[in-house]
């Protein structure tokens, strides 16, 4: 079976860009033929064994849009296999509209969270003509949609998307724990974009840091960029004490801070999946996250708090979770590492993909993970 996931482009520090890289990664694996097809800069380093297949000449870079990339997408759907795009409203996403109807290959579209409430809503008035006279004819040209929880599956629905829905969650990479100390550390580790609620952090940090003066509060992610300066210069105005913008994190920095903090927080207001939250919770970190995500469980595991993206809520998650012996955070932490090692393995998830892929293109039985 050949297996391509087409991405628009690959950023070391986000989600999807792992999720797609480790999926087609343990598809290798399992003997399909798996590869990552996409535009731009090659990422920083490639430890997949899944090929990568990059078009990075002055058009892809400067427009992001590849004729090169479309005679390949064009070219694999004359045979049988799976055409898996990911995301949306962007060229590689709208490669369906330059297929024939009925082509041998499967096209599986993946959202990324991109078609949540928030997200469709925020610049609406370049989204909804792109929309309509794009994005909504190529995606109705899928064979299956996977989304990694049922509040995904909602947001399919909803835009009016038919067709089988396979619902999978993205698997997390279990890392070696160290005997490392514990610090009286807030971490926040994303992407610093108007929907994750860097906002809503820095004013509930505002205003309970005084009463917690052996705390501290870290926000790792990318600077560049216009929002990122405003959120520093929110921080300046607020005159919150002990906040640090480490910028984005890679390798040991990364696992040092995932490892070493007492509690992660992530207050979004739209999440499809929240890769950070699995990650933090394997590092044994408990997490603050809001009811925008699919980790409803964290509160009924007792791995941590779930909460409205609003900034009196999480002020008060915060000073619970902070009132509390570090000791007790720990066992919290213990007890999501423990769950993300039972449920979201990446073997299982690669064979549950396998699997969906082998119904689409060879039919039998509908896994029970697949919905209408």
């Amino acid at each position: 079976m050949q297996a391509t996931q087409i991405i628009q482009g690959l950023t070391s520090s986000a989600g999807p860009t792992y999720c797609v890289a480790r999926l087609a990664d343990e598809l290798y694996k399992s003997g399909v033929q798996s590869s990552v097809l996409t535009l731009g800069q090659p990422p920083a380093e490639w430890p997949y064994r899944a090929p990568l297949i990059l078009h990075s000449g002055s058009l892809e870079r400067g427009i992001g849009i590849s004729c090169a990339l479309a005679r390949d997408v064009r070219k694999l759907a004359r045979a049988p296999g799976i055409l898996h795009g990911n995301g949306i409203w962007r060229f590689t996403n709208i490669l369906p509209l330059l297929l024939a109807r009925q082509v041998p290959a499967r096209i599986v579209v993946s959202p990324h969270g991109m078609m949540s409430p928030w997200s469709m809503q925020s610049k609406s008035l370049m989204k909804t003509p792109f929309w309509k006279l794009l994005q909504k004819p190529a995606l109705d040209r899928s064979h299956c949609y996977h989304v990694t929880a049922p509040i995904e599956y909602e947001d399919v629905r909803r835009l009016g998307l038919r067709g089988p829905v396979a619902i999978i969650p993205y698997g997390i990479d279990m890392p070696d724990l160290r005997t490392e100390e514990k610090h009286k550390r807030i971490l926040y580790m994303s992407r610093i974009d108007p929907k994750k609620g860097v906002d809503l952090l820095l004013q509930a940090w505002a205003g309970l840091a005084a009463d917690f003066p052996n705390w501290e509060l870290v926000i790792a992610g990318p600077l560049s960029g216009s929002y990122p300066a405003a959120m520093q210069s929110l921080a300046q105005h607020l005159a919150a004490p002990r906040i640090s913008f480490a910028g984005e994190v890679r390798g040991e920095h990364k696992r040092m801070l995932l490892s070493t903090s007492s509690l992660f927080v992530l207050p979004t207001r739209s999440e499809n999946f929240g890769m950070v939250v699995p990650e933090s919770l394997a590092h044994g970190t408990p997490v603050v996250t809001t009811s925008e995500t699919p980790w409803s469980e964290i509160r009924d595991r007792g791995c941590g708090w779930v909460i409205r993206p609003d900034r009196h809520e999480l002020e008060q998650a915060l000073r619970d979770a902070m009132g509390r012996p570090l000791d007790e955070l720990a066992d919290m932490g213990g007890t999501g590492r423990a769950w993300m090692e039972r449920d979201y393995a990446w073997g299982g998830i690669g064979e549950k993909m396998h699997s969906t892929y082998e119904w689409l293109l060879n039919g039998g039985p509908r896994p029970d993970w697949v919905v209408d």
